[in-house]
C-alpha cells in the first residue's frame, strides 16, 4: 500500500506523461503510486500510461467520454490507496519537484496548496489577457466564498491533502476542485507553498469559455446563489421603495427619496438576514446598524442619481430604479465583508 497517490487527470497528454512520472519517481523515491485517470484520450495517453506501468508504480483509469478534470479527480482519489494524495496537471506546468513539500505539509494536516499568489511564486509567459482573467477568478472567489478569503490562490490545481477528504467531495464544477475541497472538507490549516506556473511546452492549452462559464456558474454555487438573492432582494426593495414614492409624492423628491431609501433598506436587510445570509447568524440590531454603515456608500451613490435624474426629467421611479442598479455592487461587497460576516 502506497502512502501518497499522485493523481493525474489526462486528456491527449501522451507526450507529456513519461517525462512527468519520471521526474515524479525521482522527486518521491519509493512509497507512491500514480493514478492517471484518463477521459478516453484520442492520442493514446491511456496506452502510454499502461507501458509506464512496467516501469514505475503507475495504475491507470480511464473513463468514456471528456466528465471534467473536477470528477476525473475524485475517482482517483477513489480508487488511491495512499492516505494523502496529490492532485496535478499532467502538462509539466505542475513541477513534480515541488511534490515532496506537498506531502510533508498534508501530513501535518494541512491543506497543502501550490500557489502562484504568495512571496515566491509567479506565472511565466502569461499574456496580460490571461493574467488578467486569473487574477479577477481568485477575486471573486474569496469575495463571494469565506472558506477561500485566507487562500491567495484558492483556484490553483495543484494541491495535496488527505485522501479520505478528497475522495468525499461532491463535485459542483467541472475544473476547479479545491474551491470544492475548501468549502467541503473545510481544512483546520492551509498552507501555500510557492512555484512558478510554467510554459506549456508540448500539446494545447484547454482553457477557453466553457472554463470560464463553469467558474462563474461553481463560485455561485458555492457562494449559495448570494449574489443572485442580494439582487432579489434589492428588487423587492425597489417596489417598497417606489411604493414609498407613490405614499410620499406630495414631498418634494429630496424628502420622498430619503424615506423610500430607508425604509427600502430595513425591509432589504431583515430580507437578507433570513434568506441571503440566513446561515450566518447575524445579530439582528448590530447587524441593521451595520447594514445602513456599510450600504452607505451605495446609498448615497443612489440618492444622488436618483435625484440628478429626476431634476432632468426623469420619471421619479425610473430614477429611483437607475440609482438602485448604480449601488448594487457597492452594497453587496460590504455586506458580504462586513455585516453578515
Amino acid at each position: 500500500m502506497s502512502s501518497v497517490s499522485v493523481i493525474l487527470p489526462t486528456y491527449n497528454e501522451a507526450e507529456n506523461l513519461p517525462e512527468l512520472v519520471e521526474r515524479l519517481d525521482k522527486a518521491l523515491g519509493g512509497g507512491y503510486e500514480v493514478v492517471v485517470v484518463d477521459d478516453n484520450s484520442p492520442d493514446g495517453t491511456a496506452e502510454v500510461a499502461r507501458r509506464l506501468a512496467a516501469r514505475f508504480p503507475v495504475r491507470v483509469v480511464v473513463r468514456e467520454g471528456r466528465r471534467g478534470l473536477s470528477s476525473a479527480v475524485v475517482e482517483g482519489a477513489r480508487a488511491a490507496s495512499g492516505d494523502v494524495v496529490v492532485v496535478m496537471d499532467a502538462d509539466l506546468q505542475h513541477p513534480p519537484e515541488l511534490v515532496p513539500r506537498l506531502v510533508e505539509a498534508a501530513r501535518r494536516g494541512c491543506l497543502a496548496v501550490a500557489s502562484r499568489y504568495v512571496q515566491g511564486g509567479r506565472v511565466a509567459g502569461w499574456p496580460l489577457a490571461r493574467r488578467v482573467t486569473s487574477r479577477g477568478a481568485v477575486l471573486l472567489a474569496r469575495l463571494l466564498l469565506r472558506e477561500a478569503r485566507g487562500v491567495k490562490d484558492p483556484v490553483s490545481g495543484f494541491f495535496a491533502y488527505r485522501r479520505d477528504c478528497v475522495a468525499g467531495v461532491k463535485p459542483t464544477g467541472l475544473y476547479k476542485i479545491l474551491l470544492d475541497v475548501l468549502v467541503q472538507c473545510k481544512p483546520g490549516c492551509v498552507e501555500e507553498i510557492p512555484f512558478v506556473f510554467g510554459q506549456r511546452t508540448r500539446g494545447r492549452s484547454k482553457l477557453g469559455r466553457r472554463h470560464i462559464v463553469d467558474f462563474v456558474r461553481q463560485v455561485l454555487v458555492l457562494s449559495r446563489w448570494r449574489p443572485l438573492k442580494f439582487a432579489a432582494v434589492g428588487a423587492t426593495g425597489v417596489g417598497v421603495a417606489w411604493a414609498v414614492l407613490y405614499l410620499l409624492g406630495w414631498l418634494p423628491t429630496v424628502f420622498s427619496t430619503a424615506a423610500a431609501i430607508e425604509v427600502s433598506l430595513t425591509t432589504n436587510y431583515l430580507l437578507n438576514r433570513m434568506w441571503t445570509f440566513a446561515d450566518r447568524g447575524t445579530p439582528f440590531l448590530s447587524g441593521w446598524a451595520k447594514y445602513h454603515a456599510a450600504t452607505a456608500v451605495g446609498n448615497l451613490t443612489n440618492y444622488l442619481v436618483t435625484n440628478l435624474l429626476s431634476l432632468l426629467g426623469v420619471l421619479v421611479y425610473l430614477a429611483y430604479l437607475a440609482g438602485v442598479v448604480s449601488g448594487y455592487a457597492t452594497n453587496y461587497i460590504f455586506s458580504e465583508l462586513e455585516v453578515f460576516k
